[in-house]
């Protein structure tokens, strides 16, 4: 097994370029996490937006409506369980590869279906105030989601509750929000990109008006967000090391300390719907 560049500060130019070496090196994993994870709501997404776009055709109210509330709910679905349920995996992941540690899908998925709880307040906490943050000319909002960058990744590998999480990330962050803040809105542009890059394909080919090219559009749509799911959390999860690296000298042992007294204090009764020793 390949062993992982040493632990060291990084610039967002060189988080960048990590996150993409570890994306390639390790793909099978990380993707394979995002697509059991997000492969059935990206199914129910296309469903929702398929039914929406026909209401919206037959200019049918009520089911703009339906269509709307049911996009809603799949939207919090995905941002409140779905996306920290893959971030607390792919952390685990991650952290497991660094310290030259085999680990599977399942083992990954398992391990954060066991922190789910957590992650999904820690998520909603921070999506209220960055709504909030927005709302507030906008500005607030970024720089809260600079500052709860590294929440998810704390309970991951510290343990603790949302609340302690959310304010690790906050301490650990400060000084470094510009280089959050690059990091997020290069993933940010980079997904833009190629959906607008896709749209025009499919506008070209079908018509992204029409009722198969609008599907096809939106399975392309919900395919490069499986395939980009891995970048943001890896992303995250870098910025986590670099911010402890730079505050607290933080290394490999150190990872393997916090790491498995966290994993050894689950409980072996709560078994997870995956199965733990499932292999890569």
């Amino acid at each position: 097994m390949q062993t992982l560049e040493k632990m060291e500060p990084m610039s967002a130019g060189q988080i960048l370029d990590r996150t993409l070496k570890l994306y390639s090196h390790h793909w099978s994993l990380l993707l394979g996490i995002s697509a059991v994870l997000t492969l059935p709501a990206a199914g129910i997404m296309i469903a929702i937006n398929s039914f929406t776009q026909h209401a919206l055709r037959n200019q049918n109210t009520s089911g703009m409506l339906i269509g709307g509330i049911l996009n809603l709910v799949a939207i919090c679905l995905y941002g409140f369980v779905i996306y920290p349920w893959a971030q607390g995996a792919s952390t685990f992941a991650i952290s497991e590869r660094y310290l030259n540690r085999e680990v599977g899908i399942g083992q990954a998925i398992g391990f954060g279906w066991r922190r789910l709880g957590t992650l999904f307040n820690v998520s909603m906490s921070i999506g209220l105030r960055v709504f909030i943050g927005m709302l507030l000319f906008i500005v607030p909002g970024i720089m809260w989601a600079c500052s709860y960058v590294a929440a998810l990744p704390a309970v991951i590998i510290e343990g603790g509750k949302a609340r302690d999480g959310m304010q690790r990330s906050r301490e650990l962050a400060d000084g470094r929000r510009w280089s959050v803040f690059t990091v997020l809105m290069t993933i940010w542009l980079l997904s833009i990109l190629l959906n607008i890059a896709f749209y025009f394909v499919v506008d070209i080919g079908f018509g992204a008006s029409t009722f198969l090219g609008d599907l096809i559009y939106n399975v392309i749509s919900q395919g490069i967000g499986i395939l980009l799911t891995p970048v943001g959390v890896i992303a995250a999860t870098l910025l986590y090391y670099d911010f402890r690296i730079r505050k607290e000298g933080f290394d490999l042992e150190m990872l393997q300390q916090t790491l498995h007294e966290e994993f050894s204090t689950e409980s072996d009764d709560q078994q997870p719907p995956f199965n733990r020793d499932q292999g890569f």
